[in-house]
């Protein structure tokens, strides 16, 4: 509901109820329809290494259509025009297991059919969620803001603890590719279902009035405003490792190590209950140490999980216990980074700018980081990979291949580690311990 005055004690625990809801509700459909599942079925398909990997891009490339749900928000106000966007992203998700009909003998319209129902999931996502920021911002006041982010991010972990056990016992005993597609249809339906209490959040006549406002009208205000540039070179840096290790760590998993689909979800559990812990502790580490200290914490930890993946053994008959931990370690660290990236860039944001500013500087934020780290990710996406197919990636899972997938881990690590020093940049927040010089 758009309201012309500002919103009541009352109506900011409903609307703050509200988009806690939606999350529990999306972490329960993206336990079905998300990026796991979607690696998942392109494996199934036999889409290439390059594809399968630029999953992770797409959801970056996707911010491309952010002017679009500034435009509907214009109108319709953001929790309604979120709502809407939320639902065509599930339904456009369902192109993905829909590219078999293709049948094996077009393999590049499989691969494009693909790409094309994952750039539409995460286009969707982002013309959606580009007021969700500014919707928690009204519904809690400036002292409750991390801890409100953190709890809203962990209950969407928590649907995920709940969705995610869901989809080991639909593909457990047989699994097809007829089941993942019916995992996904079942996911779509629940984020088709979690976009009802996203569109029914209270928000005030100033989020519609800010998408109105000329985006760029206000980008030589952000421009100036030194804390924030920073802030997109250093979101840029983390999104575009995020993109570079997050699919590929799954499709180490199935076409490296040889794992099951039902083990592939298993170690996702993992991860998804290390984001829900370190989400739902947001609220006091947002305190502790700041957003800019988490933003620096999620690098460290993307580039510790792609160093995990050249120690853990790769022959057959290593030690189980140093396969099965060297794993765990990897996704319960890609698990905690995302928990904490998706809050400290939201939570800087609103911080470093003016009240008047923060709609546009959500949009800013999130189309100029997601398209930089999306283009960027997807030209070296194609590149790395296209290298560890050359060394034998595409081969038998084993040894061989597990090697060639190091070489692909390698080079993230050669190429990212000195963008750390983008995220290390990053102005200090008033009350933030000052950095050593």
């Amino acid at each position: 509901m758009i309201l012309s005055r500002p919103l009541t004690d009352a109506e900011r625990r409903v609307s703050l109820r509200r988009l806690a809801l939606y999350n529990l509700a999306n972490g329960l459909s993206f336990a079905g329809a998300g990026e796991t599942v979607m690696v998942l079925v392109a494996v199934r398909l036999g889409c290439p290494d390059s594809v399968t990997a630029a999953i992770g891009t797409m959801f970056y490339a996707g911010f491309v259509m952010l002017p679009l749900g500034r435009a509907a928000a214009a109108r319709w106000g953001g929790a309604r025009t979120g709502g809407a966007f939320w639902a065509m992203r599930n339904v456009l998700a369902l192109l993905v297991p829909a590219a078999a009909f293709w049948g094996t003998n077009h393999p590049a319209a499989v691969s494009a059919t693909v790409l094309a129902g994952v750039f539409g999931f995460y286009g969707c996502r982002a013309a959606g969620v580009v007021f969700f920021g500014p919707l928690v911002g009204e519904a809690a006041g400036p002292e409750e803001r991390g801890e409100a982010l953190g709890r809203t991010c962990a209950l969407f972990f928590a649907g995920m603890g709940l969705g995610c056990p869901a989809v080991l016992v639909a593909l457990r005993g047989a699994e097809s590719l007829g089941r993942l597609s019916a995992v996904m249809m079942a996911g779509a339906a629940f984020g088709i279902w979690s976009a009802w209490f996203l569109a029914r959040a209270h928000e005030t006549e100033a989020l519609r009035a800010g998408a109105r406002k000329p985006i760029f009208s206000d980008v030589g205000g952000l421009v100036a405003n030194r804390a924030f540039m920073r802030l997109i070179a250093a979101a840029s840096s983390v999104n575009l490792l995020y993109a570079l290790v997050v699919p590929a760590s799954i499709v180490m998993l199935r076409r490296g190590y040889g794992v099951s689909d039902l083990s592939a979800m298993a170690y996702s559990i993992v991860s998804v209950a290390a984001g829900g812990v370190a989400s739902w502790a947001n609220g006091g580490l947002a305190r502790a140490i700041g957003p800019r200290r988490e933003l620096l914490a999620a690098y460290c930890l993307l580039l510790a999980s792609a160093a995990v993946w050249l120690l853990i053994p790769g022959l057959p008959d290593s030690s189980p216990v140093l396969l099965v931990g060297g794993r765990a370690t990897v996704f319960v660290a890609l698990g905690v980074a995302k928990a904490l990236n998706d809050t400290a860039s939201i939570h800087y944001t609103i911080a470093v700018v003016e009240p008047r500013l923060v709609v546009s500087a959500s949009s800013v934020m999130l189309m100029a980081s997601g398209c930089i780290a999306g283009l960027a990710g997807l030209a070296l996406t194609t590149l790395l990979m296209a290298r560890a197919a050359a060394g034998g990636a595409t081969a038998t899972p084993g040894p061989d291949a597990v090697e060639a997938y190091r070489h692909y881990f390698r080079a993230v690590l050669v190429v990212m580690l000195p963008l750390a020093a983008a995220v290390w940049r990053m102005l200090p927040l008033p009350g933030d311990a000052p950095r050593a010089k």
